[in-house]
């Protein structure tokens, strides 16, 4: 019998067509996760804090299938949006970094300006 070893990335972005490893009890990668609204995210972080919350308690067996079931559609609804927004190009991403100086200095595509 072989035994399999888990790592830390056994699980990929649940949006469609990403195969980025994500760590366990991750849902999307970095990437998917932060183009969702706010307000999606705080929807799904909530319900998924909820049906961790109802494992470990003494929650009633209906009342723990009635969050699973909010967890899920908040799920759903964060793999509906990524899939009909539109895609934002690479070059169309700037990252902004403090420099010792304290000054503020941009890289587009990896590149300084």
């Amino acid at each position: 019998m072989i035994r399999r070893t888990f790592h830390k990335h056994d699980v990929l972005c649940a949006a469609e067509g990403c195969d980025v490893p994500v760590g366990r009890g991750h849902m999307f990668c970095k990437g998917h996760y932060f183009s969702l609204p706010q307000e999606l995210r705080d929807q799904l972080w909530a319900a998924w804090r909820a049906a961790m919350a109802a494992r470990r308690g003494t929650t009633t067996i209906a009342e723990q299938a009635r969050i699973n079931r909010e967890c899920r559609q908040a799920f759903q609804n964060c793999r509906d949006y990524l899939r009909s927004a539109p895609t934002t190009s690479a070059a169309a991403m700037a990252t902004v970094a403090i420099a010792a100086s304290g000054e503020q200095v941009r890289f587009v595509n990896g590149r300084r300006l």
